[in-house]
């Protein structure tokens, strides 16, 4: 079960871009000669920057500031973008490991003679 609030859906389709353009881009870099863990690390890089960066700008954005007219103080309401009640920023991290873990793989399957 997928539970989130605000925007927060955004980091799984964004780790979903992420891993479908490493898919599309590993193939052709490996054609034009570029090793094949750098398009998976360049795709998950980007993906987990963007994604922390939309996180952090929703997520740090001003709340509304309002008088509560019984106890006389001021109330903030503040807008939160979660996926599984983490805020979607920290799924970055998730993203680069991801990543490490897709070059670990490419270079274990290339070292046990194995195509890549």
């Amino acid at each position: 079960m997928i539970i989130w609030s605000g925007w927060g859906m955004l980091s799984a389709l964004i780790a979903a871009a992420g891993l479908f353009g490493s898919v599309l881009l590993d193939p052709a870099l490996a054609h034009s000669g570029i090793p094949t863990p750098t398009g998976v690390v360049l795709v998950w890089v980007a993906a987990a920057g963007f994604n922390w960066w939309l996180g952090t700008r929703l997520n740090n954005r001003p709340g509304r500031e309002l008088l509560d007219p019984r106890i006389g103080q001021i109330v903030v309401l503040r807008g939160r973008h979660t996926l599984s009640w983490i805020p979607m920023q920290y799924y970055s991290v998730m993203m680069v490991l991801l990543g490490a873990l897709a070059v670990l793989g490419a270079m274990h399957a290339g070292s046990s003679g194995h195509p890549v």
